[in-house]
């Protein structure tokens, strides 16, 4: 069973890049074949990422071609994208493609407290219904627990409970991170992007946040990994 990973919030700013980058990060370090695609042509300007999928044109043999060349493909769905590529599914019939192909779909979703957020989850719930997993990862960007309350008693919350997701902590960028990302002028995923290349502190903080969302990862394996993968490494 192959995987197909949906990174995707149609509100600007919630994290899609930089989760989708870390993810890729942690196939790579487990060696897990996998391509890491944007429906941004800006990102893949970038080498880090393999592959561009035009959501408003995309074709099937495009999707059909990724996925027969890699085990794992993640998708970044850029913002302004989700309700595109699920019109895509709906008059391409993906989810009987899928099934075919022996692929799942796993839709990771990042969140932050917000209600218009919280309402976009609702809407994606409503769009991809039970085609696909869900995983909510959570960004901790208010003060500690203020985000979990509010997930807890919202109404995404309680539709994600209902399709069965899981959900997942993503960790908080550090004050040094912060720093050392100002300081180059640089944002998170541009960083992810290009460790190897990075002044000494800013690849250390980066590498340890990295590290502690392997870790948010890990909790959520059988979404993520695919059974060729397997999972001795885990």
């Amino acid at each position: 069973m192959k995987k197909l990973i949906l990174v995707l919030n149609d509100l600007e700013g919630c994290g899609k890049s930089a989760t989708a980058c870390a993810l890729s990060h942690w196939m790579r370090d487990r060696e897990i074949n996998h391509a890491l695609v944007s429906s941004d042509d800006k990102a893949t300007e970038d080498s880090f990422y393999t592959g561009y999928w035009d959501m408003e044109d995309l074709e099937v043999t495009q999707v059909i071609s990724t996925l027969d060349r890699n085990d794992a493909v993640i998708v970044d769905v850029a913002t302004g994208s989700a309700r595109a590529w699920s019109d895509f599914c709906e008059a391409h019939e993906i989810d009987l493609l899928l099934s075919e192909l022996d692929v799942d779909l796993t839709l990771l979703i990042p969140e932050h407290p917000g209600e218009r957020c919280h309402d976009e989850i609702i809407d994606l719930a409503e769009l991809f219904t039970d085609q696909a997993d869900y995983i909510i990862a959570h960004l901790p960007i208010e003060p500690r627990g203020c985000g979990s309350a509010k997930w807890k008693k919202s109404q995404a919350a309680k539709a994600i409970d209902y399709l069965g997701g899981q959900e997942i902590n993503l960790p908080v960028m550090t004050s040094e991170l912060e720093t050392a990302l100002d300081s180059h002028g640089i944002t998170l995923p541009e960083a992810l992007c290009d460790l190897a290349n990075l002044p000494r502190f800013v690849e250390i903080t980066a590498t340890q946040w990295l590290a502690s969302a392997g870790k948010a990862f890990d909790k959520s394996v059988a979404y993520l990994v695919p059974e060729e993968a397997g999972l001795g490494t885990f």
